[in-house]
């Protein structure tokens, strides 16, 4: 029988980095996207509109994980995506916590009544 507290990290850290992934690269286009159209845009340390792609990437990625250097701001729509992009490494961290809180929960209990059952029957013997 497997031990109770271990977790499975092979499974758990590829999905997340894979999720994290996904999500900043979507806000990437959101705020290319954005910009393409007017609604807003982000504005670099010379106060210039950010155009590259990989400069909204990197913003994107110091949103996600909160850094925020400042060397960057966001005007207009690009405001609220941030915004929502910040709330989306929250539910994804809750996620992941209470994924792996249930997982062990899981696990422990089913341990628990393994053994309950085995000192039982070995009672019995």
């Amino acid at each position: 029988m497997h031990h109770p507290w271990k977790i499975r990290w092979h499974v758990y850290l590829p999905q997340l980095v894979l999720i994290c992934c996904a999500i900043i690269v979507f806000f990437t286009v959101c705020y290319w996207s954005i910009n393409a159209l007017n609604w807003g845009w982000i504005l670099n340390r010379e106060s210039q509109r950010e155009n590259d792609f990989l400069g909204m990437l990197y913003f994107s990625m110091g949103t996600f994980f909160r850094i925020g250097y400042g060397d960057q701001v966001p005007v207009g729509l690009s405001r609220w995506f941030a915004g929502l992009e910040a709330l989306s490494n929250y539910l994804v961290e809750v996620l992941f916590i209470s994924r792996l809180i249930i997982n062990m929960l899981e696990k422990v209990i089913s341990f628990s009544i393994r053994q309950r059952l085995e000192n039982i029957f070995h009672r019995h013997e």
